[in-house]
């Protein structure tokens, strides 16, 4: 019944809140049932069977086009990252013609297009810092959301939790990457958060979600929290950007975090974690230790179909290009199991250089942001987007291990720097110019008057 009513009170209050307040909402909307996830859960018969996410997304294009004067100043491709995300999208698209697994590429290509609108749609919306705020933390409560299902599930035979993925991540290791930057996410609020209740909630949220991980017993999202939490914090050590007791406080956030890991992190995540140095080889032990011949096999594929292979193209192709002596199991149709190859095989040499520059765009995004907002003394905003960085990070951690490439996820993180761009680099910048022309505009009436 609380999952339900979560549910329930979430579309419903975020639907009416898109109309009353401003729309992003209605993304806020899509992102909490991209997490809820109702088709799958056990208390869906408690709803009507209608197709949320869908009218999340229509909600989305209604409110949208309601105030489309007051968003219409957010050029879509002004984000360089935007620009290389439809290329990629592109070169997908041109798969469907020639890939071996035609109806999954076809079926996998429309639906990359979706997500490339919704995300266009969003990017429009999410034009304030409130807004980004707010989307952010919406991300935070998703995620905290599958923590939840994972303390209410618990791990089965095989010390795994199954069963509370989403729609695109519906295995264990998928859901563990999905919802891992939010941890770096969730530091950030609660150094910033003036308010103990609200810290105390970031708390009870973080913690949710990194007992989902422990349980999961993900390697790669165990790889990525340290590596994002490391990053965050070279840059509250190192950044120019530094306040009196700044280091103290990373000090004392360092030792909170190991306080709690140390409660939460039991034996099965540690012998799970230790398997990445571990000789001994199970069978899923080889899988690990052995992908390193996927990854060498992925590149021959590259270099005999350099347009790409579509969806599953890899798969299709193993069984002639991995080594004929290797145990790969029930199958030799096997996944590549790293996001960088399967963009490499998938979409080409020519994606795989556009996937590249999207995510370099990125970065040099949230540096241009970094470098104004260090000129400015923004010394939350610098922050801000140090988190939305490490957030990132943890995700291309966590997907270099695993098939993530139309991750909807991978695809919002493009999206959170794409906004920041807007919000303090291409609005500042365009109100520059309508206060230049309007001054000049001015200084010339003021001279036809005095002529």
């Amino acid at each position: 019944m609380l999952n339900f009513l979560m549910f329930v009170g979430t579309f419903c209050g975020g639907s009416l809140m898109a109309f009353i307040a401003h729309p992003a909402y209605a993304f806020m909307v899509y992102q909490l049932i991209y997490f809820f996830n109702p088709a799958t859960r056990w208390w869906a018969y408690m709803l009507p069977s209608l197709p949320y996410s869908l009218m999340s997304v229509l909600l989305m294009f209604v409110v949208f086009a309601k105030d489309f004067k007051q968003h219409h100043n957010n050029k879509l491709f002004a984000p360089p990252q935007m620009k290389w995300f439809y290329l990629v999208t592109l070169c997908y698209t041109l798969t469907i013609f020639y890939a071996p697994n035609a109806v999954a590429t076809k079926e996998g290509v429309i639906n990359f297009i979706k997500m490339l609108v919704i995300l266009s749609v969003a990017y429009k919306l999410i034009d304030t810092l409130p807004k980004l705020n707010a989307v952010l933390t919406t991300y935070i409560v998703g995620a905290s959301y599958v923590g939840f299902l994972a303390y209410q599930t618990g791990r089965n035979a095989a010390g795994r939790v199954e069963g509370i993925g989403t729609v695109d991540s519906p295995d264990s290791n998928g859901i563990a990457a999905a919802i891992v930057p939010t941890l770096v996410l969730s530091l950030y609020y609660f150094w910033f958060s003036k308010s103990w209740k609200l810290r105390a909630l970031i708390c009870v949220s973080g913690a949710f979600v990194a007992n989902a991980i422990v349980l999961i017993n993900s390697r790669g999202a165990f790889l990525a929290a340290i590596v994002s939490a490391a990053y965050f914090m070279f840059f509250m050590y190192f950044s120019k950007m530094q306040k009196r007791g700044q280091k103290w406080s990373a000090t004392a956030l360092i030792i909170l975090g190991l306080v709690a890991a140390v409660n939460v992190i039991d034996e099965s995540a540690l012998d799970r974690f230790r398997s990445i140095k571990e000789e001994e080889q199970t069978t899923e032990q080889q899988t690990s230790k052995t992908r390193v011949y996927f990854w060498i096999a992925a590149v021959e594929v590259a270099f005999d179909y350099p347009f790409g292979q579509g969806i599953h193209g890899f798969d299709h192709h193993a069984p002639n290009y991995l080594p004929q002596h290797m145990d790969t199991g029930f199958s030799r149709n096997r996944s590549v199991h790293s996001t960088w190859f399967e963009a490499l095989t998938e979409v080409g040499f020519h994606g795989f250089f556009f996937f590249l520059m999207m995510l370099y765009a990125c970065f040099a995004s949230t540096r241009a942001v970094k470098k104004a907002l260090l000129e400015d003394e923004d010394h939350q905003g610098f922050f801000r987007i140090v988190a939305i960085e490490a957030a990132f990070v943890a995700f291309m951690v966590a997907m270099t291990f695993m098939n993530r490439f139309r991750a909807e996820i991978l695809y919002w993180c493009v999206l959170f720097t794409a906004c920041a761009y807007n919000i303090h680099i291409l609005q500042p910048k365009r109100i520059a110019e309508e206060e230049q022309k309007a001054a000049l505009k001015a200084e010339r009436a003021a001279e036809s008057a005095m002529a």
